[in-house]
């Protein structure tokens, strides 16, 4: 009988985790789409929900979307090497892994955009990523200084702005810019 009792207890335990999961789902769904979105058709069109899995280092991670899980790489954006096996570890990469991974923690849900190349050469999803609240996780990163801008064609949507904020940055010594020359 002890046992039967216990196994109804983790049954019951399981169920309200997976409840409680796709209700964040849902509530990420709907604050998404109650937002009203300044990008152009085409970015709109191709974004979609995912969450977090794992971060690999500032500007890479892995996500779970649309029941695949794939290896993404944020557009226009370069952060100091952690992981890199001939790099090594480059000035202030620490911190912006650790900025990346504080922000995007595991289950966290994001909406990621895409551009004009899906991928790159090692076949990561080249995105931009939104968070639940609407910010733009990698004019986010340039912000504090923890990435600089990495312009690629054909994914220059974001170039402009990315440019921009670089410079405000840059200008406040924020991140990398206060702690490494180059």
């Amino acid at each position: 009988m002890r046992k039967l009792g216990s196994t109804w207890l983790l049954l019951t335990c399981a169920a309200t985790l997976i409840a409680s999961c796709t209700n964040v789902d849902e509530r990420a769904t709907e604050q998404f789409a109650d937002r009203d979105t300044d990008q152009d058709a085409d970015q709109a069109d191709d974004a979609s929900l995912a969450r977090v899995v794992k971060v690999v280092d500032g500007d890479t991670l892995v996500v779970s979307v649309q029941n695949q899980i794939e290896t993404v790489r944020l557009i226009g954006v370069d952060t100091p090497e952690t992981v890199h096996p001939t790099k090594g570890v480059e000035c202030f990469g620490p911190e912006a892994s650790q900025f990346t991974k504080s922000t995007l923690k595991i289950g966290t849900v994001v909406r990621l955009a895409r551009d004009n190349e899906p991928r790159d050469r090692y076949q990561r999803l080249l995105v931009y990523l939104f968070l639940v609240d609407g910010r733009f996780f990698n004019e986010l990163l340039i912000d504090r200084g923890m990435a600089r801008t990495l312009s690629i064609e054909p994914n220059t949507a974001y170039a402009q702005l990315l440019a921009q904020h670089e410079a405000r940055a840059r200008k406040n010594r924020a991140g990398l810019w206060s702690s490494c020359e180059r």
